[in-house]
């Protein structure tokens, strides 16, 4: 009798301990549907397409164009937003040239857009 009256404990235990973290994560779950494509305070270097343009050139152009886009192999880039449309712009990433790498199938679209603002700005 007292191993039966064990194993229910156990049973009810377990389950007890699987309904609590089964609704953690769907509270999590909604909380982040909730989220998704709502405009939040934004920092600095971040889209409002929540894509982190700084990490992102942090990642596929700073060995080229340095961190302070001043340029290394690659141009600089610290006024390219007055020498360039932000179309031109797009254009190079999305398809290089000169020695660029085309960021088209590498970067999502978000991140290129994103990339295009940021560097449209730098004037």
């Amino acid at each position: 009798m007292k191993k039966v009256t064990m194993m229910l404990l156990a049973v009810v235990l377990v389950l007890g301990l699987t309904a609590c973290g089964s609704k953690t994560n769907t509270d999590k779950e909604q909380s982040q549907k909730k989220n998704q494509g709502q405009t939040q305070g934004q920092t600095p270097g971040q889209t409002t397409t929540n894509v982190d343009v700084q990490a992102v050139y942090k990642q596929n152009c700073l060995a080229c164009h340095a961190s302070d886009l001043s340029g290394q192999v690659g141009p600089n880039l610290q006024k390219v937003g007055a020498k360039r449309t932000p179309e031109e712009i797009s254009n190079i990433i999305h398809n290089g040239g000169n020695g660029m790498t085309a960021f088209k199938g590498v970067l999502s679209e978000d991140e290129i857009k994103a990339l295009t603002d940021w560097l449209a700005a730098k004037k």
